[in-house]
């Protein structure tokens, strides 16, 4: 029995430490939809979250690998919350100044994602001039670009000052 209170204590100081759950459908995959192919959307347009940065977890990617103050943050949410990576999901991470919410969505020709290491020259070329992908990006000039590659729709993160 103490064993169990001590896990259950451990888990609300992890919540208090990472902050809550943002509202959830705070990002949905309607959302992607309406994304123009080619063109770079604010992250802010398409998400009620109030986010200070986004970032992108790929297929079996389960924590952030940077050691920065805000991956350390993201990944005791990941752990505290048993966020698990499989080859059928990405996600992002919404980090809000007292909230993570995390957004994930299931891989399919419609939607998949590439991420910064992925793009490749050819790719380069479909993407907008001044869209810079990024695995994480602030949430003020978070930006995201849709676009078709080899007959699937790709979403990629990154920063755009010219974003709708």
């Amino acid at each position: 029995m103490r064993f169990i209170s001590f896990i259950a204590f451990l888990a609300m100081v992890a919540a208090m430490a990472c902050g809550p759950l943002a509202e959830a459908g705070a990002l949905d995959e309607d959302a992607f939809g309406n994304i123009p192919l080619g063109k770079a959307t604010k992250f802010s347009r398409i998400s009620s979250f109030d986010a200070q940065a986004v970032c992108l977890l790929q297929p079996y990617q389960n924590r952030l690998p940077s050691s920065d103050a805000l991956a350390v943050r993201v990944n005791e949410y990941l752990a505290a919350s048993n966020y698990v990576a499989d080859e059928g999901h990405f996600a992002f991470v919404l980090i809000g100044k007292g909230a993570i919410e995390i957004a994930a969505f299931q891989r399919s020709q419609k939607l998949d994602v590439l991420a910064e290491h992925e793009v490749s020259s050819s790719v380069e070329e479909m993407l907008p001039k001044d869209f810079a992908s990024h695995d994480c990006a602030s949430g003020q000039s978070a930006a995201l670009v849709k676009i078709e590659f080899r007959a699937r729709n790709y979403v990629l993160l990154g920063q755009s000052p010219g974003a709708l």
